[in-house]
């Protein structure tokens, strides 16, 4: 067993902590080599298995030694520079992370041991107050390597085409039972724990949406943040902003880039909701009509939000209610369906107003009472009974969405 470099020279009186801590700080070198040889004998099997040279790791071991016998010496903080970059110089040699953390509680050791050689049985009070400085330093040092390090290993992963897709997939899996997996791929995108987000569901087709890329880009002039995934049928956004109004904004923004379905879930604070407000915006999104530019928010939206859960029940609600106009296609397709289903969704947009529905289509007032009366005659359902309009609502948005219109 070595001879405690302190012993060499005489601790200075009287003693102090800082005395004690100057005094090992003129001998980095020599507790760098030592410190290096602990650790090789310790965690050998894990250093022969990367490419991590004993060059490096002397580097590493005489910056966070140094710097944490400066911080004994001055009563400072500390400079947790060294601490990050050890934490990323592992990871990026594949040194697990349990040996970066058992190599900082070795420096802890020796720092301690040479402390008590110094010391020589004085002062004891000094020597105690000390201990809990010396695994205070250790703690703060090695919670700094261990958050570079995982940000290095994140970082990592991203910069390999099949982890980032997996990762990917944990952040939009609408049915992930792990937390820790969702979590793990939050942190790997920089998602911080709270704030304001929302997921959004995009439809792509052939001639109409955007890319993952150019939605980014949409919206990070309003200062929010997006991942993005491909769907099987569109893209699937995360976006984090400063605000809800700034989320607003963004789908928005989203809506005219896209041109197409847009499904919005709805606005949370706690980014491990995540998954929910996945599936909340995929079905947001199912409740416009297909074909259509519009954007749905899940809790905007409660009558195609019932149709779409039991798609089944919406197209029988359709044909019952509907009657004749649900047919929409063959040989008894009645001529005149589409504009009186035009008529009858522009005098519900138009809030009951046969004015304003003109108005909307560029028609006569005459013209939207004639179809409504000719509604009443087909369905048995009458626009003045607020019983009738609201089976007629209700029948007009599951043709939309069953596809029967």
């Amino acid at each position: 067993m070595s001879t405690p470099v302190a012993v060499r020279r005489s601790a200075p009186e009287p003693l102090t902590s800082q005395g004690l801590a100057a005094l090992l700080g003129e001998h980095v070198g020599e507790l760098s080599e030592r410190l290096v040889l602990d650790i090789l004998i310790a965690e050998q099997s894990y250093l022969e298995a990367t490419s991590l040279t004993r060059d490096e790791l002397a580097t590493v071991c005489t910056g966070n030694l140094r710097s944490m016998l400066d911080a004994l010496t001055t009563g400072a903080s500390g400079d947790l520079e060294p601490a990050r970059a050890a934490g990323r110089i592992k990871a990026e040699n594949a040194v697990p992370l349990a040996a970066l953390l058992h190599a900082f509680r070795l420096g802890g050791r020796l720092i301690w041991a040479e402390l008590t050689a110094a010391a020589a049985g004085r002062a004891p009070e000094v020597l105690l107050a000390m201990a809990t400085e010396v695994w205070a330093l250790v703690d703060t040092y090695s919670d700094a390597a261990a958050e570079a390090y995982r940000d290095a290993a994140d970082r990592l992963a991203l910069d390999d085409a099949d982890a980032r897709r997996m990762v990917l997939r944990a952040l939009f899996d609408e049915t992930a039972s792990d937390p820790a997996a969702v979590q793990d791929a939050l942190r790997a995108f920089r998602i911080p724990d709270a704030g304001h987000f929302a997921v959004v569901s995009a439809e792509t087709t052939v001639d109409r949406g955007a890319t993952p890329g150019s939605a980014r880009e949409s919206i990070l002039p309003l200062g929010v943040e997006s991942v993005w995934d491909t769907d099987a049928d569109g893209h699937l956004g995360l976006l984090v902003a400063s605000a809800p109004a700034v989320l607003d904004d963004a789908v928005d923004t989203l809506g005219r880039l896209y041109g197409t379905r847009l499904g919005v879930g709805t606005y949370y604070e706690r980014s491990l909701s995540t998954p929910t407000a996945v599936a909340q915006a995929r079905t947001a999104r199912r409740c416009a009509p297909p074909g259509s530019a519009r954007i749905s928010r899940y809790d905007a939206c409660p009558v195609p939000l019932l149709l779409v859960s039991t798609p089944d029940a919406a197209a029988r609600a359709a044909r019952q209610i509907l009657g004749p106009l649900a047919v929409a296609e063959g040989s008894h397709r009645l001529a005149d369906r589409d504009s009186l289903l035009e008529t009858l969704d522009a005098w519900f947009a138009a809030a009951g107003s046969t004015t304003a529905a003109a108005d909307r289509l560029h028609y006569h007032r005459n013209t939207v009472l004639y179809r409504l009366r000719r509604i009443h005659d087909l369905t048995g359902r009458d626009h003045t009974n607020p019983v009738d309009a609201a089976e007629l609502y209700v029948g007009l948005r599951a043709a939309e969405l069953a596809r029967v219109r």
